[in-house]
């Protein structure tokens, strides 16, 4: 026994020394509460556990960016909510997968549920975002009240956001309210997160226009091509501007401010909206800049494409401008259409002609705007078109080995 003893006590002594110099790793309060609270939480609210992984599974079908995937993240949130019908968490992510099938009425109604919710949390976190979501489905709902008043208390707040403010000027443009429109806007291009200032400056020259200021709507036009040249904001927006047609308007007033200026595109623009909104406030509007577009002298430029061969621009520009009333009266039918003319002429060959490599003489017309159009309709009037084009006396160049292509745009009448 006494030996057993002994060996007890030396196999024990290796384990005590290991302790002393490796000593036990000091134990995390705050995690230890942590998991204290959670146990604790899930023994008094055994919804708990079931409502956060439906949240959660509904969160990652949300980023996939499907329609399917948004559809069946919505399930989940109805199955949690009953669970936790409190919480905010699955009504702000349900809100979330609403706007992304921009179903209004659901996305405010779950916004607004949602910000009810935090608002009893002293807490809450990120609260700007979730108030800029409910403005904007307030709007596209038709509550711009609503809207104008969640976005203004959330701007009030001094938060740093120009989406905030931007969408504040949108709603009181809807509204009719152009003085604060305008106030709101230029407050938002004072914001430092300079993100959405291309938008802000078309929501800016629309507002000016629609308040009798024409240079200042064309600043504030020429400064949002100088951000986005190639109109995206207003022809692929990543969400529907506030009202009908909206984008027809703005991009009326982008084709005016162009350089070179492009009018037959922006009648074509004003003439859509005046179609589409006939109820706006703003139709009016539209029309003033359809009866002075549709009285202009056309084209306003003939653009040079490519070629190396002189030519006046003025003379050439005259001499389309005898045809034009010809061609417009081809696409009477067809107020929608912009038809684009290019037309080439070469000049003589030289010495060494064999090797001389230039585009035929010819004219090629492309439909660039086809707004509610059929195409045999858009078909019929390019028939119409050619031959005219064809006849115009533009000079042929004089210099051997030259040549030059130009364009120029028609529209209805």
């Amino acid at each position: 026994m006494k030996l057993v003893a002994f060996v007890l006590v030396l196999a024990s002594v290796p384990a005590w020394a290991q302790s002393k110099k490796y000593p036990a790793e000091p134990v995390d309060k705050d995690e230890e509460e942590a998991q204290k609270s959670d146990l604790w939480n899930q023994a008094t609210n055994p919804a708990q556990a079931p409502y956060q992984a439906l949240v959660k599974d509904a969160q990652k079908l949300l980023g996939e960016n499907r329609p399917d995937a948004t559809r069946d993240a919505i399930k989940k949130l109805d199955e949690a909510i009953p669970l936790m019908p409190g919480n905010a968490d699955a009504y702000r992510a349900r809100g979330d997968a609403y706007m992304a099938l921009q179903d209004w009425s659901k996305c405010a109604a779950d916004y607004d549920a949602a910000w009810s919710r935090l608002m009893r949390d002293a807490d809450a976190k990120n609260t700007p975002e979730l108030r800029r979501r409910l403005g904007l489905c307030q709007a596209r709902d038709g509550k711009l009240a609503d809207a104008e008043r969640t976005l203004a208390e959330t701007a009030a707040t001094g938060v740093n956001s120009v989406e905030i403010w931007m969408r504040l000027g949108e709603v009181r443009i809807a509204m009719g309210k152009l003085e604060g429109a305008i106030a709101a806007l230029e407050a938002a291009l004072q914001q430092t997160d300079i993100a959405g200032h291309a938008l802000v400056r078309w929501l800016l020259a629309g507002a000016y226009d629609r308040a009798r200021q024409p240079s200042e709507a064309r600043r504030a036009a020429v400064d949002a091509l100088g951000a986005d040249r190639s109109m995206s904001m207003l022809k692929t927006p990543t969400l529907p501007l506030l009202g009908v047609a909206e984008e027809s308007y703005l991009l009326g007033l982008a084709y005016e401010a162009h350089d070179p200026p492009r009018p037959e595109q922006a009648l074509v623009q004003f003439r859509r909206f005046a179609k589409l909104a006939g109820d706006s406030p703003w139709k009016k509007r539209a029309d003033d800049h359809v009866r002075e577009l549709r009285s202009a002298r056309l084209p306003d430029t003939v653009e040079r494409l490519t070629g190396n061969a002189p030519y006046e621009e003025i003379p050439m520009r005259d001499t389309v401008r005898k045809g034009m009333p010809a061609m417009r009266a081809c696409l009477a039918k067809t107020p929608f259409v912009v038809l684009t003319v290019q037309i080439t002429k070469r000049g003589p060959k030289g010495p060494d002609g064999a090797r001389w490599r230039a585009p035929p003489d010819g004219v090629a017309i492309v439909p660039e705007e086809i707004n509610d159009t059929t195409r045999a309709d858009t078909d019929a009037a390019i028939r119409c078109v050619e031959p005219i084009a064809q006849r115009l006396a533009l000079p042929k160049p004089k210099e051997k080995e030259t040549y030059y292509k130009v364009q120029f745009r028609v529209v209805g009448p």
